[in-house]
């Protein structure tokens, strides 16, 4: 029977605390607004292999979630009202089912340690686990209301909770990351005027969900007498920023785009922006906003929340000696949660099976094959792909997927030639073979492990890399096979 093994993000985190112009205008909004410095993951190495993770503390990666922890307060505040208010409700419980599960496992991982959020080990500095047991015993009871929303059980009192406690936690949360920044921090490896820039960017997230929040509140009559001035604060502070971002803006401390790539980006989110911050306009008139205006709202805020996610990574990919940041927490991710799912019997048997029905195949056999699946593929289907995709083991495999919330894009299973044994979506080809997943896995060893480059996926939106790794026969210690992960970088950072 094929089992289900969860990963970190779908298993239940066990909490170990409680429960205009660009002028003076812009400086002082942005100083105002400036958040703690943002870090990046300490991994400075050409391949997985060679990282030795003795030495890795994950100091920067957890400067970054923390810094993370105000636009997933933000989300669960803009989410729960949208809930209550029964405005898009259930892509609204979505959103907020995710933020808190994401909130609770950051927490989890800042105290304890959680290798596949990059932080290895757990906290042991007395200030540091003061202020996030002080996160946590501010957090507690908002999780506890989100979590009754997002089941469908919430009341008013639920979101009254949440909304009148987001702020407190908000503030704890800024109070956290500079405590976290403070003890982690390495100028070293992070250049102050990158800090500075990354800083601004990460409020960016936030700043979308907030304009949301403040839309639900003033739709459904829930607002208070600030709301109306933090929709104007918000839409003004997000549009300076972004044009700070894109063009430098030297007297706040940031520096123009880095490459071609991070500018290329900007310039998209501000083309987002420009086209549809209209949305706000009647609001900021003070004209009362309807549920479609809500939901015009929430959809454009999630749109550049993954825009400025999108610019973040570039930019600690850009970061001068940081090319393999993400390399780290990739290699602890893959080696620590995706390669239990290679013991699954069902796995074992259906690779040994291929292997055992291709052993006469030719290359000129496996070739044919290959092109029989490309063809396919550009007919929207055929025989040899629905086969594959159809299989038990792929079924099984797509749910694994799923379980990750994100984490894992795709998996697909190679036997001893390369070819697909299983997969949980339809890949480009048939026969990795030529490929350094396969070669660098199953011609190298057990112990083999291969990461890719980090590149833009145009399916699913998210920049990612690929974690590969040789799979073993449990009778034989034999390597029969390889596996390929898509795994969401910027779920990692």
């Amino acid at each position: 029977m094929l089992t289900k093994n969860l990963t970190p993000r779908s298993a239940t985190f066990h909490r170990s605390l409680m429960r205009g112009s660009l002028s003076k205008t812009l400086c002082f909004a942005l100083a105002v607004a400036a958040l703690p410095t943002v870090g990046i993951f300490s991994a400075q190495t050409a391949s997985a292999q060679s990282i030795d993770r003795t030495l890795y503390t994950g100091g920067k990666a957890r400067v970054n979630r923390s810094a993370s922890l105000r636009s997933l307060t933000e989300a669960v505040a803009s989410a729960s009202c949208r809930v209550n208010g029964a405005i898009g409700a259930d892509s609204a419980i979505s959103e907020l089912a995710s933020s808190r599960e994401d909130f609770d496992s950051i927490i989890d991982g800042l105290v304890n340690g959680n290798p596949a959020l990059g932080m290895p080990g757990a906290e042991q500095n007395a200030r540091t686990l003061k202020s996030l047991s002080e996160t946590a015993s501010l957090w507690e009871p908002l999780d506890t209301a989100a979590e009754k929303l997002a089941s469908g059980m919430g009341t008013d009192t639920d979101a009254a909770t949440i909304r009148t406690g987001f702020a407190a936690v908000f503030n704890q949360t800024e109070i956290l990351a500079a405590t976290v920044s403070g003890q982690y921090a390495d100028p070293q490896q992070l250049l102050q005027s990158d800090a500075t820039v990354l800083n601004f960017a990460v409020r960016q997230r936030a700043l979308a969900y907030r304009m949301t929040r403040a839309m639900c509140e003033l739709a459904t009559g829930t607002a208070s007498a600030e709301t109306q001035d933090e929709l104007a604060t918000a839409v003004n502070l997000f549009q300076q920023t972004l044009i700070a971002l894109r063009d430098g803006f030297p007297g706040a401390g940031i520096n123009p785009p880095p490459n071609d790539a991070v500018r290329a980006s900007l310039e998209t989110t501000s083309q987002i922006w420009q086209e549809q911050r209209g949305i706000f306009d009647a609001a900021l008139a003070g004209q009362t906003p309807s549920a479609d205006d809500v939901m015009a709202a929430a959809e454009l805020s999630q749109t550049l929340s993954v825009a400025m996610n999108n610019t973040i990574t570039l930019y600690l990919i850009a970061t001068p000696g940081q090319d393999g940041v993400y390399r780290v927490p990739l290699e602890a991710y893959a080696k620590d949660e995706l390669s239990n799912w290679l013991a699954e019997p069902d796995l074992i048997a259906a690779i040994i099976a291929q292997n055992a029905d291709h052993a006469s195949l030719t290359e000129d056999a496996v070739i044919a094959l290959d092109q029989q699946w490309r063809a396919e593929a550009g007919n929207n289907g055929g025989p040899l792909i629905s086969k594959l995709l159809s299989a038990p083991v792929s079924n099984w495999l797509l749910a694994q997927q799923e379980a990750t919330a994100g984490f894992v894009t795709e998996v697909f299973v190679m036997d001893n030639k390369g070819l697909n044994v299983a997969q949980s979506a339809q890949t480009s080809d048939y026969w990795q073979g030529d490929e350094a997943k396969w070669q660098e896995t199953y011609s190298v060893g057990p112990d083999a492990l291969h990461i890719s480059e980090v590149e833009f996926d145009d399916s699913t939106g998210f920049y990612q890399s690929q974690a590969s790794l040789p799979i073993t026969d449990p009778s034989t210690g034999d390597v029969i096979g390889a596996i390929t992960f898509g795994i969401n970088v910027q779920n990692l950072m």
